[in-house]
């Protein structure tokens, strides 16, 4: 009987978006608010994103 092969969802190997970058210029408070929560959004799915690469490893090494 063949080995299964494992199957590794897509989404799961891409890399993190990365940080917002800063304009070098007067940022205004408005933008900087909302600067601030898409760095935080980034970060979020960055952290969301690992745990499920370390959730697929430790499946594919069982």
């Amino acid at each position: 009987m063949p080995k299964p092969t494992a199957h590794v969802d897509p989404s799961a190997m891409q890399d993190c978006v990365g940080v917002v970058d800063i304009p070098h210029r007067f940022v205004s408070t408005e933008e900087e608010t909302r600067l601030h929560a898409e760095d935080r959004r980034r970060l979020g799915d960055c952290v969301r994103l690992n745990h499920a690469k370390g959730d697929t490893i430790q499946a594919l090494v069982k």
